[in-house]
């Protein structure tokens, strides 16, 4: 940890009385014995001296200041020019590396002073790192308190420094916790494969993209990236994902807000995903960082994130049960036998939306692609289902009620009535007493479960055609329900 080096004077402990090394040191000997040790906190290979390298990634560490500008600081400060800095010349060094940090705080308060009134506020400091980092207001209020213990004062540049200091901290935290799961082969960093899992799960980012970003916070230029620098990633995959939510909430807003309420989430997750008002209102409660009952675009990024998480973690539950090679993946064949299972979806149709979700065109799906995969199958499904709605609509009043399915169940499927009306409430999500397509979707889904269920405790009877080998000649009410 580099947690003590640049920061104020007051609490540095690199100031120590330095003893006369003029007396008993041979020429060109280093006078070991008189400086004070080296930081070792800064000192990573525990040589007794500071390189290059090193002063640089605890500078990049607490202020996220390249490599290009702490060189020049460095050599300015090594006096003998041995490329190795003494405690003495780190200790140089350290009040410059602290002005350039109140530099580049004094320039980005320009940004985030939405009042202009050349302070920073806490509600300014909670929205700009809320957008930055994800770091939701409450955290914010803390590490604030941390910095100034007084809540409605506010914070000048060097105030804004250290506060910054302090984010950057908990950030590279917060990285390292995703890197312990990611860091496949545990050597500490995380290589460009890694990233590129690590995006798409978390937005869905192409490979080629993820490059790029990469290069662009690999501040050692070494290939990969260590906890600060994957910190920085995380952060442009959040932009990324602010940018992603603009473009969202367009499509979900129907009132013309700029924001989304409970119910226009809702439709739209319960669409792509199945997810009802009971999973995603602690979801919802979550993102709503200023409680005001409905998400701004910074706020509705934070949820599709906790969604898209939520929707992989479903997948891996449902790969369980469909990979039946046991391999931990899920290949075309395993695809193909759950949507005609599922939805009766045709071969063809399951082997396109397949392609799509393959995003690394292994010709196999992880937890992630079937995460995506499953979305699509349930979107093509309720298309479907939209598109002979009018066929279940018995009384043309532009709904679908018990009334309409039980019947047609009761011939087709021998299911008693009670359990129908059952399975009706069940997927009457919004208790409206008819069914929308999704709603529809999901009916049939209970459906086909309990006749597969029912059937398999039967003898096999050989002159019942099976679920799965139905023929075109059925009506189309029949496919619907199949």
């Amino acid at each position: 940890s580099t947690s003590n080096q640049f920061i104020s004077t007051e609490s540095s402990k690199l100031n120590p009385p330095v003893a006369d090394a003029s007396q008993g040191d041979l020429p060109g000997t280093a006078p070991t014995g008189q400086l004070p040790p080296v930081d070792k906190s800064v000192d990573l290979d525990g040589d007794g001296a500071l390189s290059l390298a090193e002063v640089q990634y605890a500078a990049f560490v607490h202020h996220g200041l390249s490599s290009n500008v702490i060189e020049s600081l460095f050599n300015e400060v090594d006096k003998n020019g041995d490329g190795y800095l003494t405690s003495i010349e780190f200790n140089d060094i350290r009040p410059l590396v602290l002005a350039k940090a109140e530099s580049a705080a004094q320039r980005y308060l320009q940004t985030v002073d939405k009042d202009h009134n050349g302070l920073l506020s806490l509600k300014e400091a909670q929205e700009y790192i809320l957008k930055e980092y994800g770091i939701g207001n409450r955290d914010v209020e803390r590490i604030w308190r941390l910095v100034i213990p007084n809540l409605n004062v506010e914070m000048d540049a060097t105030m804004f420094s250290k506060l910054r200091r302090r984010i950057r901290a908990m950030s590279i935290r917060l990285a390292r916790l995703i890197m312990k799961n990611a860091d496949k082969n545990e050597d500490g960093h995380i290589d460009k494969r890694e990233a590129q899992k690590i995006a798409f799960e978390q937005e869905g980012i192409s490979a080629g993209d993820v490059n790029e970003m990469v290069m662009s916070v690999d501040d050692n230029n070494d290939g990969e990236l260590n906890a600060p620098e994957f910190a920085d990633f995380e952060r442009i995959i959040r932009s990324r994902a602010i940018d992603t939510s603009k473009k969202a909430l367009k499509v979900v807003d129907r009132d013309g807000s700029d924001t989304v309420t409970m119910d226009e989430a809702k439709r739209i997750a319960f669409d792509h995903y199945g997810f009802d008002e009971k999973i995603l209102r602690p979801f919802f409660a979550q993102a709503d960082e200023n409680e005001d009952g409905q998400l701004d675009p910074v706020e509705f990024a934070g949820f599709r994130s906790v969604i898209r998480s939520k929707a992989v973690k479903n997948a891996l539950d449902i790969m369980q049960e469909i990979d039946s090679d046991g391999d931990g993946y899920i290949n075309n064949s395993e695809a193909v036998a759950m949507a005609r299972r599922q939805d009766d979806m045709d071969p063809k149709e399951t082997f396109n939306l397949f392609i799509i979700a393959d995003q690394d065109k292994s010709g196999k799906l992880d937890k992630v692609e079937l995460a995506d995969f499953l979305r699509l199958v349930r979107l093509s499904a309720i298309k479907f289902a939209t598109e002979h709605f009018k066929e279940f609509d018995m009384n043309k009043d532009k709904t679908v009620t018990i009334d309409e399915l039980e019947e047609l169940i009761e011939l087709k499927y021998k299911i008693d009535r009670i359990i129908t009306r059952q399975f009706f409430k069940k997927v009457d999500v919004d208790s409206s007493g008819d069914l929308a397509p999704g709603e529809l979707v999901d009916f049939r889904h209970e459906i086909r479960r309990f006749v597969t269920e029912r059937n398999s405790q039967r003898p096999y009877d050989s002159t019942k055609s099976n679920d799965q080998d139905s023929t075109h000649s059925e009506s189309n009410e029949e496919n619907l329900l199949k």
